[in-house]
């Protein structure tokens, strides 16, 4: 079952390395250091702005999901989002840059870096919170993987719900790097990004097999077919 857990679960797992790419911008936010309780409160802002934006998206993935559940083709989905996963995986680095190119994702990453030093000039509290949903919008595989699962919600709901759980997932440890930057050594970050192809062939699989339908509840359910029309039957007037 889709929803806030699964989403925090992922989050959890992925905030490590969330760290290693967002924690210099984390890091560079022009927080208060006056008290203790003056930088939770803006690092709990930044944090607060990327879930947001996480939320939003999920608005949007769930809605699609719902329509593609409804109209019974979201075992296709799934078991074509597992393939893509695996293929992306086995790309050439230089061929993915190639395709992000042309998708237009460096043109969002550099649109996002004007806002970020456009609004690090002007600190405030409502900043904080608009350059931690301008991070949120940054291009991220394990923001895909996140996405391409709440797209596999029955419903919409249950979809913001999986990407708001996502984004709670993340904030433990950029909470905690914002706070205290040495926490996490780069020895460990470095690990943890060994450990994402591993997360990602095991979503994959976790979709290949959600769209097989092989009749297994919650891991592989069998959806009705949408080109099985409903029997209609006929009982004669007394």
């Amino acid at each position: 079952m889709i929803g806030l857990w699964t989403g925090f679960v992922m989050g959890l797992l992925g905030s490590f390395h969330c760290v290693g790419m967002c924690g210099a911008i984390a890091l560079s936010i022009p927080i208060d250091l006056s008290t203790r309780i003056a930088l939770i409160r803006d690092a709990i802002l930044y944090n607060s702005g990327r879930v947001i934006t996480y939320t939003l998206i999920g608005v949007l993935l769930g809605y699609f999901g719902e329509s593609f559940f409804k109209s019974g083709y979201q075992q296709w989905l799934a078991f074509e989002m597992g393939i893509l996963i695996v293929v992306i995986y086995f790309l050439p680095s230089t061929l993915g840059k190639k395709i992000s190119k042309w998708l237009g994702l460096n043109y969002l990453t550099g649109f996002i870096k004007k806002g970020f030093s456009w609004l690090l000039q002007r600190p405030s509290p409502s900043t904080f919170v608009l350059i931690g949903m301008l991070n949120g919008l940054l291009p991220c595989g394990f923001v895909y993987m996140a996405g391409a699962t709440a797209m596999l919600a029955d419903s919409m709901v249950a979809g913001v719900l999986h990407m708001a759980g996502f984004g709670l997932g993340t904030v433990p440890m950029m909470l905690t790097t914002t706070v205290s930057s040495q926490f996490i050594s780069i020895k460990v970050r470095n690990a943890i990004k060994g450990i994402r192809p591993y997360l990602a062939m095991l979503l994959a699989m976790l979709f290949i097999l959600r769209g097989l339908g092989l009749g297994i509840p919650y891991l592989s359910p069998k959806l009705p077919d949408p080109n099985e029309k409903e029997a209609v039957y006929c009982h004669p007037v007394k």
